[in-house]
């Protein structure tokens, strides 16, 4: 399959969201029964995952990761300078049920341009004539490493690593991801006529991250690989204590909201005679709805968003909007996913029960 490279874009939190769960309610609120808000309060409470369980495949993540690093940091030229970037789901707080996947991102820092000289830059190698990067090669010797540093380690297949706890003897995942950290003036082109926060977290708030560092990613677009949740900002949920629309008295759920999202989406992937059609979406297009819809309280209005997307079968990236995300599904599996989304909502949410 052909690699494409993706914009990784900062995390940020924000001082300009009060008041957002108010004007929310003003423009888009809709009431939910009280049997119906009691079945989702409750949904949201079986997806809780336990301190413990977290603490043990936190920390065991923690070590294959240093362990990780160390070897690219002392085997791998161009990847002395590599770094973390704390983003997905686990770090966003949106993780469901259980532990068992975590995204590990390794930056590189890189000039706006690299250079084809030896003393430029460690990656000059793997440049292209055209000054483009050679992703496919680069991500090959990335993956070797990482490989070679766990070939000790039992059921850890290149670069997505399945690793059995000692605690529990339950199998989590492992995704290192290889992300290119770019400093410039803005960000690029592709992305001027996304990120439509003015009117959300406001004006300033949007010259500040533009001047931020992205990062650019080359992964698979092919079956099996799905758009990845890192890609969005953090921040931009509600749930920091200090930046939300909780200061005014307000619960804020968009995060609720993304959780009964992703569970709906998975309870219907486990479906064997509903899995086929399910294949081509993934949580991140949740989340991009969801960031779409800048709604801070409804559930309902978040998947009747969604639906509007399915039918039509265009729901633009949030950051750059040329980049449609379900172009890979088809019609009829958008249709397929359309009309599972409407017989929950009319049915109370009977996969919930």
């Amino acid at each position: 399959k052909e690699r494409q490279t993706t914009v990784w874009l900062p995390t940020f939190s924000s001082d300009r969201q009060k008041n957002c769960a108010e004007k929310a309610t003003a423009m888009r609120g809709l009431s939910i029964d009280d049997t119906l808000g009691k079945l989702l309060m409750a949904t949201i409470d079986k997806l809780k995952i336990k301190k413990s369980e977290r603490s043990n495949a936190s920390s065991c993540v923690n070590n294959i990761t240093a362990k990780v690093v160390t070897h690219l940091k002392q085997n791998v030229n161009w990847c002395k300078d590599i770094e973390r970037l704390r983003t997905g789901s686990y770090y966003e707080n949106v993780k469901i049920c259980e532990p068992d996947e975590f995204d590990v991102m390794r930056s590189i820092p890189v000039d706006v341009a690299l250079k084809r000289h030896p003393n430029k830059h460690a990656l000059h190698r793997f440049l292209n004539e055209d000054k483009t990067i050679q992703a496919s090669e680069m991500l090959s010797e990335f993956r070797d490493a990482v490989k070679e540093a766990v070939k000790k380690k039992p059921r850890c297949p290149a670069v997505t690593l399945e690793v059995k706890m000692e605690e529990n003897g339950k199998t989590i995942s492992i995704d290192f991801v290889l992300g290119l950290k770019v400093h410039r003036a803005s960000w690029p082109d592709f992305t001027k006529d996304g990120f439509k926060i003015e009117t959300w977290l406001g004006k300033k708030e949007k010259a500040n991250m533009k001047h931020r560092p992205f990062y650019l990613v080359s992964k698979y677009e092919g079956k099996g690989h799905a758009e990845h949740d890192g890609v969005v900002a953090k921040g931009i949920l509600h749930g920091h204590s200090k930046t939300c629309c909780e200061d005014v008295g307000y619960k804020c759920c968009q995060k609720e909201c993304l959780k009964l999202l992703k569970y709906l989406l998975q309870q219907l992937k486990e479906d064997d005679s509903k899995s086929r059609k399910m294949s081509k979406f993934c949580s991140y297009h949740a989340k991009t709805t969801l960031l779409h819809a800048q709604l801070a309280i409804c559930f309902q209005q978040l998947l009747e968003d969604f639906v509007q997307h399915l039918r039509k079968c265009h729901l633009p990236n949030f950051f750059i909007p040329s980049h449609n995300l379900l172009r890979q599904a088809s019609p009829s599996s958008c249709d397929f996913l359309a009309n599972e989304i409407e017989f929950q909502l009319n049915n109370n949410f009977l996969i919930f029960s």
